[in-house]
């Protein structure tokens, strides 16, 4: 199944949860830090990664995204050599 580059994200405020929530995101990051992790996702494990996001993110916490990254390369690779458009495309939002 294609897989996408995605930008995921969170602020939550029980270390607890976070913690679980960091474990699950780290098991499909490329790369990232502190509450930010690019990720190479399918439309199944974005699905499931939304659904675990969604039984840990309490109303009191600030956030949690799930943005697909368009690059500049990837727009290159389809022959369109312009500037990017806008870079945040199809995203998932709670706060």
């Amino acid at each position: 199944m294609r897989q996408r580059l995605y930008i995921v994200g969170y602020d939550i405020s029980d270390p607890k949860r976070q913690a679980l929530l960091r474990y699950n995101v780290k098991s499909y990051s490329a790369t990232g830090q502190k509450s930010a992790y690019e990720c190479m996702l399918s439309l199944d494990s974005k699905q499931q990664l939304t659904e675990f996001a969604l039984s840990k993110v309490d109303s009191g916490d600030a956030f949690f995204i799930i943005e697909t990254v368009r690059t500049y390369w990837s727009q290159v690779t389809k022959g369109n050599l312009s500037k990017p458009e806008n870079t945040a495309t199809g995203h998932f939002y709670i706060g």
